[in-house]
């Protein structure tokens, strides 16, 4: 059985599309604001990457925390809204979208709290 991230294209299309995002927020931002975002943009991308592998880990696994550690709750929410939309405009089916941005949620949600930190 293939992976949510093979499902959708691979780390290209995470990265492609948390790009995208953060284009689209990018001309509201101050220059200091955007050297924050980009901090987010990387963390961002290589946890959905991480979150929709073939291998998920526990919930409080190191990896997941690590990756957790330091996003910004209300860019990561933003980011899974604009992911799923985005999924569907591209064709996906709505199932595939649903899922995959629950599988992110829960593995975000199941990282300890105190690690979710705002930049």
């Amino acid at each position: 059985m293939n992976s949510l991230l093979d499902q959708v294209g691979g780390a290209q299309f995470v990265n492609r599309t948390v790009s995208e995002f953060y284009q689209a927020i990018g001309r509201q931002l101050t220059s200091y604001d955007i050297g924050e975002h980009r901090k987010q943009q990387s963390r961002q991308a290589q946890f959905l990457s991480h979150a929709l592998s073939i291998q998920p880990e526990p919930d409080r696994s190191s990896r997941a925390s690590f990756l957790a550690k330091g996003l910004n709750p209300a860019l990561f929410d933003a980011l899974l809204e604009y992911l799923e939309a985005r999924m569907l405009e591209l064709g996906f089916s709505w199932q595939l979208s649903t899922h995959l941005v629950e599988t992110a949620s829960r593995l975000y949600g199941g990282c300890e709290q105190d690690l979710s930190i705002a930049c």
